[in-house]
C-alpha cells in the first residue's frame, strides 16, 4: 500500500512537469512551423531569374561594407539596398550610380562605414534590392530582386559588442530557394565562445624592446644613451622611465575600465618580460583577428628626440588607417583632451585632422630595398594598421621576409577583421608631459574608454 501511495506521489510529480514540457515542444514547433511558413511566404516574392551581382563584402570593426552591380527592367527604378524577411525591412544607406537601367554600388566609401553589424534585430533576414513598379492601376508595387555571390569570399559570421552581458551572432549564408540565390543573415542571441574577445588592448614594445627610455629628475630629462647608441644609463641621477611600462600602464587602465562596462578584453601582454611576436598566433598584429575582436588599441608614448625636456613638441597623435571616416578619431581625441587634460601635437608631418595622423609609405620608401614589397603610396606605414585590417588596408605580409618574421600573418587577406587604432599619448622627452603621464594614466584610460562609449552610443 505504501508502494502505491509513493508512486502516486511521483506521477502527480512528474505528470504536470511532462505536460509542460510537451506544451513548450509544441508551443516551440508552431512558432517555428509559422516562422518558416513567413519566411517561405516572402522568398515566394522574390523576382525570378534577375539577381544583383554582390562582386565584393567586407567587415572591418562594427561595419559591413557591400559592392555590386544589377539590371532593371525598363519599367522598374527607384531601387533600395534593404535587409528583409517580409514583416522586417532595414533600408542601408548606398552610393548608387545610374546608366540607364544598370547600378553599380557600394555601401560607403570609407571602410568603417556601412551597415552596422550591432543595430540587426534577432531575426533571419535576406539582402535584397526593392525596386518600384506600377501595376495596371498605375498604382505603385513592390519587386524584390534576390542577389548572387560574383565575389571570391563565402560565408561569414560576427559577433557583437558585449552589451548588458549578451550577445547576438550573425551568420551570414549563401542559399538557394527554388533555384533562386539567396543571402541570408541570420541574427540570434548566443554566448561568445572562450577564444572570442570584444577588444584587443596591445601595449606597444614587450620584453626584448623597451621602446624610448629617458632619465628624468626633478627637473630635467635625459637620454641615457650617447649619440651612438651605446648605453651608459642615468649617471647624472634621476629615474630611468621605459616607453614599454608606461604603455602598460595605461593599458592595464584601460582594460580595467572596459571590464567593469562589461566587455570582453584581451592583451597582447600583461607584463614586462614576455616577447610579443608580430605575425605568430595572437601576436601584435594577429591577436585581435585571432580573437574576433572588434577593435584593437594599440598604446604608445611618443618622443622628439630632443634631450634636456626642453622639446616643445607635445600632445597626443591619434594614427588611423586609409579610407578612414574621421568621426570615431575626433571623438576620441575630444575625449583624451577633457579627461586626460592634454592638447593635441603641434606636429604637421602625415597630420590629416586636428590631433589625426595617416602615415602612408613614400615612393622613395618604396623604392628602397627594404621596401620593395609595398606596392604603393596607399598603403599605411604602421604594421599595427595595415597587416590588422586585412584587405581594408591593403595588408600584405604572407612570410617573404622568412629571416626576421617566419611566419605570415594568416590575416593579411581577410576580409573580417579588427579595426586598428595607434595611441601616441603624449611626447616623453616634454618633462611636463611626462609627469602627466607618470600622475595620470586613469585620465588617459577614461578618455579612450569615453570615446568609446560615446562613439557606439552615437551609431
Amino acid at each position: 500500500m505504501k508502494k502505491k501511495t509513493k508512486m502516486k506521489k511521483i506521477i502527480r510529480i512528474i505528470l504536470p512537469i511532462c505536460i509542460a514540457i510537451l506544451f513548450g515542444l509544441a508551443l516551440f514547433g508552431t512558432f517555428k512551423f509559422i516562422t518558416r511558413e513567413k519566411e517561405k511566404t516572402f522568398l515566394e516574392k522574390l523576382e525570378p531569374d534577375i539577381y544583383a551581382n554582390i562582386t565584393n563584402y567586407v567587415i572591418y570593426g562594427i561595419h559591413m561594407n557591400i559592392e555590386g552591380n544589377f539590371t532593371l527592367p525598363e519599367n522598374v527604378g527607384n531601387p533600395k539596398l534593404v535587409l528583409s524577411n517580409g514583416k522586417t525591412e532595414i533600408e542601408i544607406p548606398w552610393e548608387l550610380e545610374q546608366e540607364e537601367n544598370s547600378y553599380t554600388f557600394d555601401t560607403s566609401k570609407y571602410i568603417n562605414e556601412g551597415l552596422n553589424l550591432e543595430k540587426l534585430p534577432e531575426e533571419d533576414l535576406y539582402l535584397v534590392i526593392k525596386a518600384e513598379s506600377e501595376n495596371e492601376k498605375n498604382e505603385t508595387i513592390y519587386k524584390y530582386y534576390s542577389v548572387e555571390n560574383k565575389s571570391s569570399y563565402d560565408k561569414m559570421e560576427y559577433y557583437t559588442l558585449t552589451k548588458n552581458n549578451k550577445n547576438d551572432k550573425i551568420e551570414m549564408e549563401w542559399n538557394t530557394y527554388e533555384e533562386c540565390p539567396t543571402w541570408r543573415f541570420r541574427i540570434k542571441e548566443t554566448k561568445l565562445p572562450e577564444n572570442v574577445y570584444d577588444i584587443t588592448i596591445d601595449p606597444g614594445h614587450d620584453g626584448t624592446d623597451p621602446g624610448k627610455v629617458v632619465c628624468m629628475t626633478s627637473n630635467s630629462i635625459y637620454d641615457p644613451q650617447d649619440e651612438y647608441g651605446n648605453y651608459y644609463g642615468c649617471n647624472k641621477g634621476g629615474e630611468e622611465i621605459e616607453e614599454r611600462q608606461l604603455n602598460l600602464n595605461v593599458s592595464m587602465a584601460l582594460k580595467e575600465k572596459l571590464e567593469s562596462l562589461g566587455y570582453k578584453v584581451t592583451m597582447t601582454r600583461t607584463d614586462n618580460e614576455k616577447r610579443v611576436e608580430i605575425y605568430e598566433p595572437m601576436g601584435s598584429a594577429t591577436m585581435a583577428n585571432d580573437t574576433k575582436s572588434k577593435f584593437n588599441l594599440a598604446i604608445h608614448h611618443n618622443s622628439s628626440g630632443i634631450s634636456g625636456g626642453d622639446a616643445t613638441l607635445k600632445g597626443i597623435e591619434l594614427y588611423v588607417a586609409n579610407d578612414t571616416n574621421f568621426d570615431f578619431a575626433k571623438i576620441l581625441i575630444n575625449e583624451l583632451e577633457e579627461s586626460a587634460g592634454i592638447t593635441t601635437s603641434p606636429k604637421t608631418k602625415y597630420i590629416v585632422d586636428d590631433g589625426i595622423y595617416q602615415r602612408f609609405f613614400t615612393q622613395e620608401e618604396i623604392d628602397q630595398d627594404d621596401y620593395k614589397q609595398y606596392k604603393n603610396t596607399n598603403m599605411i606605414w604602421y604594421y599595427y594598421i595595415r597587416e590588422v585590417g586585412g584587405v581594408s588596408t591593403h595588408a600584405i605580409y604572407n612570410g617573404y621576409d622568412q629571416e626576421n618574421y617566419p611566419h605570415p600573418n594568416d590575416h593579411y587577406h581577410s576580409n573580417n577583421t579588427a579595426e586598428p587604432y595607434l595611441f601616441e599619448l603624449g611626447y616623453m622627452d616634454n618633462l611636463a608631459e611626462l609627469k602627466n603621464i607618470l600622475n595620470n594614466k586613469e585620465g588617459y584610460a577614461n578618455g579612450i574608454v569615453n570615446g568609446l562609449q560615446k562613439y557606439l552610443e552615437q551609431e
